[in-house]
C-alpha cells in the first residue's frame, strides 16, 4: 500500500480530502496529517511516506519551504501541490522544486482521482526501480556524477521499455556518447544496458502473459518488440520457456 500525508492549515479541508476518494481502492493509505510546513516536515522525517499532498499557502513554514526543505535533505517522496488560482506563482514555484502534479482550488473529485492516479503510477515505477536495480546504483542527487548518470539510464528504460528503444537512443536522450553511456553503466551496476533493458522488458512481458486475454503478439507490441518471432525467440532464451508454455504454466 502506498501512504500518503495530507498537509493543509484548515482542518475542513483535511477533512475533505480525506472523505472525498475511497484511498484503500487506488492502493493509499493516509499514514498521517499536518496543518502546516514545520509539522509536516517533522512527520516526513517520521513516518517516510510516499506522497505529500500539500497546501502551499499556510501560517508558518508555507509549502514552497516545506518543498525546498525536503529537497535540501533528498527524502524521497513524490510531491502534489494545492493552490488557488491567483496564488499560481506558487504551483510554478512548485514545480520549479520537482513537485510530481498539483491541483488547482477549487478542483472536484474527477481532477483529484486523475491526479492521484498518475503519482501513484510514478511512485510505483520508482519502487520498481528500487527493487530491480543494486541500491548503489539508485543513491540520492549528492551521489556521483556517474551514478546519477546510472539512475536517469535505468528510469528512462523503465519508464519506456514498451517503446523501441535502443543503446543509441538511450545515449541520445542523455547526450552522451553509446560506448561512454554503457560503461558508465555497466561500471556502477554490473549489468550492460542492453542486459538490463530486457530484464525489464521480460518482466513486464511475464505480467502481462498472466493474462490470457492478451494475445502474445500484442504482449511483443507492448513491450518494445516489432517481430512477434523474435520476440518468442528473445522470451525463451531468457526464461528457458516460450511464451506459451510460460503463459500455460502461470494460468
Amino acid at each position: 500500500m502506498i501512504s500518503m500525508i495530507l498537509v493543509d492549515d484548515e482542518e475542513i479541508i483535511r477533512e475533505g480530502l480525506r472523505d472525498c476518494v475511497d484511498w484503500a481502492s487506488v492502493g493509499i493509505t493516509i499514514c498521517g496529517e499536518a496543518s502546516d510546513g514545520k509539522e509536516a516536515l517533522q512527520k516526513i522525517k517520521e513516518l517516510r511516506p510516499d506522497i505529500l499532498l500539500t497546501d502551499v499557502v499556510m501560517p508558518g513554514m508555507n509549502g514552497i519551504e516545506l518543498i525546498q526543505a525536503i529537497r535540501t535533505e533528498a527524502i524521497p517522496v513524490a510531491i502534489i501541490v494545492l493552490s488557488a488560482f491567483e496564488n499560481f506563482q506558487y504551483i510554478q514555484s512548485a514545480l520549479r522544486h520537482d513537485a510530481a502534479d498539483y491541483l488547482v482550488k477549487p478542483f472536484n473529485e474527477t481532477e483529484l482521482a486523475l491526479v492521484m492516479n498518475k503519482v501513484v503510477q510514478q511512485v510505483k515505477r520508482n519502487q520498481l526501480i528500487s527493487e530491480y536495480i543494486p541500491e548503489h546504483a539508485l543513491l540520492p542527487e549528492t551521489g556521483s556524477r556517474d551514478q546519477r548518470i546510472s539512475q536517469d539510464i535505468a528510469r528512462l528504460i523503465e519508464d519506456r521499455y514498451a517503446e523501441k528503444l535502443t543503446v543509441q537512443d538511450i545515449a541520445g536522450e542523455i547526450s552522451l556518447s553509446s560506448n561512454h553511456m554503457m560503461n558508465i553503466f555497466k561500471k556502477e551496476t554490473g549489468e550492460t544496458v542492453g542486459d538490463y533493458m530486457t530484464k525489464v522488458r521480460m518482466r513486464h512481458a511475464k505480467r502481462m502473459l498472466r493474462d490470457p486475454l492478451v494475445k502474445i503478439y500484442e504482449i511483443a507490441e507492448g513491450v518494445g518488440y516489432a517481430d512477434p518471432n523474435y520476440f518468442a525467440k528473445a522470451f525463451k532464451k531468457y526464461t528457458g520457456l516460450s511464451p506459451k508454455d510460460y503463459r500455460d504454466g502461470h494460468l
